[in-house]
């Protein structure tokens, strides 16, 4: 009678441990990774001469574009607890030779999409969108801001605050630590400080430093659109309802 139960038991494991499998594996197909990271080269609209968004964040003090070269030893450079932090896209599908370093696992540095998503689908929305040419999306950033925003964000545009994490903090925790005895401290910075002089720890200030947010047509029609029409497509963060840095 024991054994018979103990056999019920295991089988009735074995069925839900199955069906556990078969979910995650479900899950796994769904968010397959739908498009390529291309480098920082291929934003063009950002990285430009002459835009805010390019011209000045290449000046602030956030050092992202300088993370690769943080790595001191072979080993760090080929270690993916740390490239996880130093380099965009490890182990992700990314565009032929946009690694420096000729590798095929990651892009050297913390780029543009190591925050916003791979660049492949919302630099196609941006080039032609709609199959209808280059000053298409231009014309419907001018006509209707919100559908472009709508346009790139579902062509795999991410920003934290907005359609990725509710606050721009909590993307920024992935690598950073508010206090010394946080689990993802990295114990290489262990009695380290920044490039200010500080104790490396996550403040209010690491966000002021990196806010490369424009002024633009969006932000005039914001506060009139429709909450309920718009919900994945506005912002949550109340970071948002300061300025942008450029704003008059």
């Amino acid at each position: 009678m024991f054994g018979r139960n103990l056999r019920r038991c295991i089988l009735t494991f074995v069925a839900i441990s199955l069906s556990l499998v078969i979910f995650q594996c479900s899950q796994s197909f769904a968010g397959k990774q739908k498009w390529k990271y291309m480098g920082n080269s291929g934003c063009k609209c950002h990285m430009s001469k002459g835009c805010f968004e390019g011209e000045e964040y290449k000046k602030m003090k956030n050092q992202h574009y300088n993370t690769f070269s943080r790595l001191k030893t072979d080993e760090d450079k080929s270690n993916p607890e740390c490239l996880k932090c130093h380099a965009t896209a490890l182990g992700l599908k990314i565009k032929k030779g946009k690694s420096k370093q000729g590798s095929k696992d990651f892009i050297e540095n913390v780029g543009c999409e190591a925050c916003h998503g791979p660049g492949e689908g919302y630099i196609k929305t941006k080039k032609n969108y709609k199959g209808k040419g280059k000053d298409a999306f231009k014309k419907l950033l001018k006509d209707d801001p919100m559908s472009a925003r709508k346009a790139q964000y579902d062509a795999g545009l991410l920003v934290a605050g907005i359609n990725k994490y509710k606050t721009i903090k909590e993307q920024c925790l992935n690598c950073h630590w508010e206090d010394a005895g946080a689990k993802n401290k990295c114990p290489k910075c262990e009695g380290t400080k920044n490039s200010e002089g500080k104790d490396r720890l996550f403040t209010k200030d690491y966000i002021k430093r990196d806010d490369h947010r424009d002024h633009d047509g969006i932000d005039d029609v914001l506060p009139k659109v429709d909450k309920k029409k718009w919900k994945g497509y506005i912002e949550l963060d109340p970071w948002y309802k300061k300025k942008p840095p450029n704003a008059k």
